[in-house]
This record gives structure tokens, C-alpha cells and sequence, in this order.
């Protein structure tokens, strides 16, 4: 696996999401290392997912991966993650770490909450 397929593929299915439902809030790929080729996860929130729930959101984010992420990328997957836009999480990175829509900001040294460690930040801005 090649770090940076494995982003555009979950940008691939971010965007189909984002045309689907809306915009979105908060939308990380997150592991303890940008060099591990395992356990990412990705960290999303959006009001329109608040809508749904976390049972039916999880599952819609989880399908679009599914349809989106090339096969020598699905294994590197290995969690998603929604948060309500008005999580404490949420509300730190939107702060901390602004990245206007249609960007890719690697984060070397990502901090927020309890989580500590590497990832790319697809979406992060304050909930209108």
C-alpha cells in the first residue's frame, strides 16, 4: 500500500458522501504513524450525518468506503469514526486545524482531545 492512493481513494469517497448527503464538518484519516500501513482510521462529522445517527451514519460511511477504496487499500482501513459536529473533538480540530474544502493537509504531529499521532485532513471547519 502507498500512503497517498489510500488518501485519494477515501477522498474518492468523501466526495461521493459530500454529493450524496452535503458538506462536511470534520473529515481526518488518523493513525499513530503516517508511515503505518495499517489501523486508519477515519474521523468524520457532518450536520447531516447528525441527522441520520450513529448506527445508519456509520454504515453509509462505511458502504462509501467500500465502493470507493481500491482492494490493496481496504485492509488498511480499520475503523470509522462519526462524531456529532458539536463533539468536543470536533470543535478542537475545526479550531486547531482549519483546511478549507478540497485540500489534503498531512499532519505530522496531530494533536487534539486524547488523540495523538499522524494522518491527513481532508475537511475541518467550524459547523455553520
Amino acid at each position: 500500500m502507498y500512503i497517498f492512493t489510500l488518501v485519494t481513494d477515501v477522498e474518492r469517497a468523501i466526495e461521493r458522501l459530500k454529493q450524496e448527503g452535503g458538506d462536511f464538518t470534520l473529515a481526518v484519516l488518523y493513525n499513530s504513524s503516517l508511515e503505518s500501513e495499517w489501523g486508519w482510521n477515519l474521523i468524520v462529522a457532518a450536520r447531516w450525518l447528525d441527522r441520520l445517527g450513529l448506527a445508519a451514519a456509520t454504515r453509509l460511511v462505511a458502504e462509501a468506503l467500500y465502493k470507493e477504496v481500491g482492494l490493496e487499500n481496504k485492509s488498511a482501513i480499520s475503523r470509522v469514526t462519526v462524531l456529532k459536529t458539536n463533539d468536543p473533538f470536533v470543535r478542537e480540530m475545526t479550531n486547531l486545524y482549519p483546511v478549507a474544502p478540497g485540500s489534503r493537509v498531512p499532519v505530522q504531529q496531530l494533536s487534539a482531545g486524547e488523540l495523538t499521532g499522524s494522518g491527513f485532513i481532508l475537511y475541518s471547519r467550524k459547523a455553520a
